[in-house]
């Protein structure tokens, strides 16, 4: 389970860095296209980009369905809020330490202590 969990948890957050750089990456792509007229180039690079960040939005779907419902098991209902932000919503350390009104040392410490939880169940 921990291992499985953890390597969810990477994925995750690296799904969410490509979906994001795919994004932007379609946006320049459609302004080449507009800029340039409707080259065939274009066009297909656009296609494979926008596969790919569909690709991408299932995978980053089925990891969050599986994380959301270990993330309920939780009791404490802060740890959910910020399993909830990092993983689910994919909120950097320092917003959520803001949004929570902690430092980021201590969202540190509740992540890993939520962790722990998780792991063990």
């Amino acid at each position: 389970m921990e291992y499985k969990t953890r390597n969810q948890l990477k994925n995750l957050v690296a799904l969410n860095a490509a979906i994001a750089e795919a994004d932007e990456e379609i946006q320049k792509i459609q302004k080449g296209i507009i800029a340039s007229g409707f080259e065939v180039g274009y066009i297909s690079a656009l296609n494979e980009l926008k596969q790919k960040v569909i690709y991408f939005r299932y995978q980053k779907v089925k990891i969050c369905s599986e994380l959301y419902d270990k993330i309920e098991t939780l009791e404490d209902e802060q740890e959910k809020r910020l399993l909830k932000y990092r993983y689910i919503r994919g909120y950097r350390w320092e917003a959520i330490a803001d949004i929570m009104g902690y430092s980021v040392r201590q969202i540190f410490n509740i992540h890993n202590k939520a962790f722990q939880i998780i792991e063990h169940n």
